[in-house]
Parts: structure tokens; C-alpha cells; sequence
């Protein structure tokens, strides 16, 4: 979301980290009304996941605003390159 939002040009990256966040967040209700209608829900692993959710919010925003943007912008692209290599990592082996 932030690669698309910085091609789009949608602001500072503090910005464009609350929007992927509003968007996150309206993401997951969705998919998690959907689950709970469909009764496939662990309630007691859900409510760790949602705290934890809950928590990386607003650790994410809170800690965000306070690295300059240059680094946010390095440590979200390291995050990134990770977890891609991570994936392959997985697939392939």
C-alpha cells in the first residue's frame, strides 16, 4: 500500500502511513465480520490476535511520527525486502 501511495505522490509518508493504516483496519473488519458470520471464529485466539492488532497500531503510529520520515521510509522498504525474501525463502525450499 505505501509503494502504491508513494507512486500516486499522496502525501508525506507519515500521511500516507495513517491512510494504509484507516484502510488496514477497515480491511480487516471486513474480513473479520466475515468470519464471525460464518461462525469460524477461535474467540480466545482472536482476542490475543485483536490486542496485538490493536496494539501494533498504535505503537506503529505513535512511533512513526517520531523517526524522520527518510527513515521510515529505509526501514519500511527493509521490512519489505525481508518479508518478500522470506516468502521465497519458504516456497522454494
Amino acid at each position: 500500500m505505501l509503494a502504491s501511495f508513494g507512486f500516486l505522490r499522496l502525501g508525506t509518508i507519515h500521511q500516507m502511513n495513517a491512510l494504509k493504516n484507516i484502510l488496514g483496519s477497515l480491511l480487516n473488519f471486513v474480513a473479520a465480520t466475515w468470519f464471525v458470520a460464518s461462525g469460524l471464529v477461535d474467540w480466545p485466539k482472536a482476542g490475543i490476535l485483536t490486542l496485538g492488532a490493536l496494539l501494533g497500531y498504535y505503537m506503529g503510529a505513535t512511533y512513526s511520527q517520531r523517526i524522520p520520515a527518510s527513515r521510515v521510509r529505509l526501514l519500511i522498504t527493509l521490512i519489505g525486502i525481508l518479508a518478500t525474501a522470506a516468502a521465497f525463502w519458504n516456497q522454494f525450499s
